[in-house]
């Protein structure tokens, strides 16, 4: 599972991230929005860095963004400017530049879980469908393969890159579902959830899963217990049962042995 499951060697680990950061800082560096080309219409400001893109790729992976845009380029059109110009407020920078390099053509990125925690609400927020299910359907099948029973971590629990065990990946998995309104990731948490086998105190003590989560994580939990109390009791029930009848059929032997013992007295 990447990202939840990183390299524990310290010198691969190490030699990993520099090669992963370089990769990066590359491939950051040859995005094709990161500088304006002919194709330029439209430029999105986030934390005061400028993103160049045309508005036809906004709006057809966003709703959202159509609207925004088209009411920028009409005030750019009333003010004779050649493009139009958008600021995104209280936005991370990085953020939105993966999320643009997953709807740009010239772009091919490959998805991994941790940006999928990130872009998830994100994509939520500005309405970008395809990317939201690239997220959900990622994060689902990585707490699929996701043991039930936490597995001893690697390293010290300060270790930056130590394995996550069971509650934390899923408390990821929540706060992410939780902001980005994603049922389909949210349940599949609720259920796992409800195993006894998952710790549930990082899940109380956390202020950032809503209360209406908890609550129905904890209903869930204890449906989970009251079900396995009932089979529980059904199983009991059935072994007395089955006691009572072998009794009653021994009892029953014991008293035909008796009469036949009695006829051959007579």
């Amino acid at each position: 599972m990447a990202g939840f499951l990183p390299v524990t060697d310290s010198r691969s680990s190490s030699h990993s991230k520099s090669s992963s950061t370089l990769e990066t800082s590359r491939d950051q560096h040859n995005l094709p929005f990161l500088k304006e080309d002919s194709y330029t219409d439209t430029i999105l400001v986030v934390e005061g860095k400028k993103l160049y893109i045309h508005r036809s790729l906004l709006g057809y992976a966003s709703p959202y963004f159509t609207k925004l845009l088209n009411s920028a380029h009409s005030a750019a059109l009333s003010e004779k400017k050649a493009k139009a110009e958008l600021k995104i407020a209280d936005k991370n920078y990085a953020d939105f530049v993966d999320m643009f390099a997953f709807f740009h053509p010239g772009v091919c990125r490959e998805l991994n879980d941790k940006m999928a925690l990130r872009l998830l609400p994100l994509s939520d927020e500005f309405q970008m469908a395809a990317l939201k299910d690239r997220c959900e359907r990622l994060l689902v099948n990585v707490l699929k393969k996701t043991p039930m029973v936490n597995r001893a971590s690697k390293g010290p629990p300060t270790h930056k890159n130590r394995r996550d065990n069971t509650p934390e990946i899923l408390l990821k998995c929540i706060k992410a579902a939780d902001q980005g309104n994603s049922s389909v990731l949210l349940n599949q948490c609720i259920k796992m959830f409800s195993s006894p086998e998952i710790a549930l105190k990082d899940l109380k003590a956390s202020s950032e899963i809503s209360d209406t989560t908890k609550s129905k994580i904890f209903e869930t939990r204890m449906d989970a217990a009251s079900n396995k109390l009932s089979r529980m009791a059904n199983e009991l029930d059935r072994e007395k049962h089955e006691k009572e009848m072998l009794k009653k059929q021994l009892v029953d032997r014991s008293h035909r042995g008796m009469i036949k013992s009695d006829k051959g007295d007579l």
